[in-house]
């Protein structure tokens, strides 16, 4: 009686284990098989909204601003120096691009008074990095400023696509870059570091977001207005 008892105890347990590790392996299974699903259905959700070459925006007029020189415009010399660090996916530095900054190029661009330097802050994301380092190919061709208005014109959100490679490209091609030497220097990953490094570079001076924007070696508080901008130059220039 009792090792029909100790039989059947063993049975019913070997039941149980294997009861068990069937249901692991069902549930292990549709979570695979779930986790697939949302990622197929994340893929084909961002392949129907993403950005087209026909969607490209090309800013009017395309054009550097006076005295460009690179990544930056005004003398080399020039007594006040004003530098900006950037990520083109920031909306707030879109807005200083498309408001604050191009009426500073605008006004003073020109004058030989001030020198105003780009530097990149890609902090938001891979899109960051990406559009950065597409701008810096840009650059090779002496058309960073055309390509680094049409990034902020085309802005429409955090690493969704607008900055996926392809777009990078199709902005190359919407304002006139030679696209081969353009999709060479991009494929190639040759302006990696030197973004990085500038993002390294910033936070050792105490930019923690963007825009942040430094007048001679001091940096300045955020949202200042033109006219603000103005009145501090003003007083660089002794004026």
């Amino acid at each position: 009686m009792s090792k029909k008892s100790s039989t059947s105890v063993k049975e019913r347990r070997a039941q149980y284990q294997a009861e068990e590790q069937r249901r692991r392996r069902l549930y292990y299974g549709g979570a695979a098989v779930a986790a697939i699903a949302i990622i197929a259905l994340f893929v084909i959700v961002r392949q129907l909204t993403a950005p087209s070459l026909e969607d490209v925006i090309v800013p009017d007029p395309l054009a550097a601003p006076a005295n460009a020189d690179g990544r930056a415009w005004g003398p080399a010399d020039a007594p006040v120096l004003l530098e900006e660090y950037a990520d083109y996916q920031c909306p707030f530095c879109g807005d200083f691009a498309k408001g604050v900054g191009q009426e500073l190029a605008d006004f003073y661009a020109a004058t030989g008074q001030v020198r105003f330097e780009y530097n990149n802050f890609a902090f938001i994301g891979t899109e960051s990095q990406k559009a950065a380092e597409a701008a810096e190919c840009a650059n090779e061709q002496g058309m960073f400023w055309q390509y680094h208005d049409t990034l902020f014109a085309n802005q429409r959100g955090e690493n969704i696509g607008a900055f996926s490679n392809a777009m990078l490209k199709n902005f190359a091609l919407a304002i006139g870059l030679d696209t081969d030497a353009f999709n060479s220097c991009f494929d190639s990953g040759r302006h990696t570091s030197l973004v990085r490094g500038e993002k390294t570079e910033g936070e050792g001076r105490g930019v923690t977001s963007t825009p942040t924007l430094f007048l001679n070696g001091e940096q300045l508080p955020g949202g200042l207005t033109f006219a603000q901008y103005q009145q501090l130059i003003a007083a660089e220039l002794g004026q």
